[in-house]
């Protein structure tokens, strides 16, 4: 045997069994595994707390990037206010989910029009004028007109939404001129800046469907889907769309129709000055 070796095992363990080596061997490993879990206990809570520090700090600069900035900073410099403009009606808004109408439906909106048809769009918008208060008013980014002679001080508005759908059913008469006649012209005087050119109501309504669809961009993915019979992928619109309920945006305006002939060449006066 070499000088310079030396035994792993003392020297009263080197006739010992097998067995008794394994056990040994065992113990060690057992004694040096509680040894590195003890020393290692510390590191690891320390680099797990690193860690959850980091993931707050990084959760937090995400939503703050996600998250609009309501800071005075980013007031708008026109209409001194941020994020989205005031409405009196927002307190109606009930949002929930619809499936769009598939491709080839038939409602009572379709065409060719009948009495039914046109009752059906008229009963969308057909409400005329709403009110709100002079606290309401006062809150609006654009002054709306008092109603003349009234008690309470009451204020005219109309919610866009309704002018959208009578612009919507005007182009939709315009398609059946045999029904309902050629779209006329409306007098000089209307269209701002000008004294003798006619007012082209059709165009004016097609351009305000334009501005209100990109105005609203709905970003709803209109899906493609294998077509068996037709042998392509063929697009679906009956998507299902997260939409204002309708119905108690209406309520609301009806609540408040002004319910009395507005004489609109009494000028009252505004008590703000916006």
């Amino acid at each position: 045997m070499s000088k310079d070796y030396r035994p792993l095992l003392p020297q009263a363990h080197a006739s010992a069994s097998s067995d008794d080596l394994l056990k040994e061997k065992d113990g060690l490993e057992d004694e040096v595994s509680r040894s590195r879990f003890t020393l290692r206990r510390p590191v690891e809570f320390g680099i797990l707390a690193v860690l959850l520090v980091l993931n707050i700090i990084g959760l937090y600069f995400n939503f703050s990037r996600s998250t609009p900035d309501c800071s005075a900073s980013q007031m708008d410099p026109i209409w001194g206010v941020s994020g989205p403009l005031y409405s009196p009606a927002q307190s109606a808004v009930r949002y929930e989910r619809r499936v769009f109408d598939e491709l080839g439906t038939k409602t009572i909106y379709h065409g060719p029009p009948t009495d039914e048809t046109d009752k059906a769009w008229d009963d969308l918008y057909y409400m005329g004028l709403s009110y709100i208060s002079a606290e309401e008013a006062a809150l609006l980014p654009n002054r709306t007109e008092p109603l003349p002679n009234d008690k309470e001080g009451r204020y005219a508005i109309s919610l866009d939404v309704f002018h959208q759908i009578h612009c919507l059913n005007y182009v939709r008469r315009a398609l059946w001129p045999e029904r309902y006649g050629p779209p006329e012209m409306g007098p000089p005087g209307i269209v701002i800046g000008s004294d003798t050119e006619p007012f082209d109501h059709t165009d004016h309504c097609v351009n305000i469907l334009r501005e209100n669809i990109l105005c609203n961009a709905d970003i709803t993915p209109n899906v493609w889907q294998w077509d068996e019979s037709r042998g392509v992928s063929f697009p679906h619109f009956d998507s299902i769309h997260t939409c204002r309920n309708f119905d108690a945006i209406r309520d609301w305006a009806m609540a408040r129709k002004i319910d009395r002939v507005w004489n609109a060449s009494i000028h009252v006066g505004h008590e703000h000055g916006h």
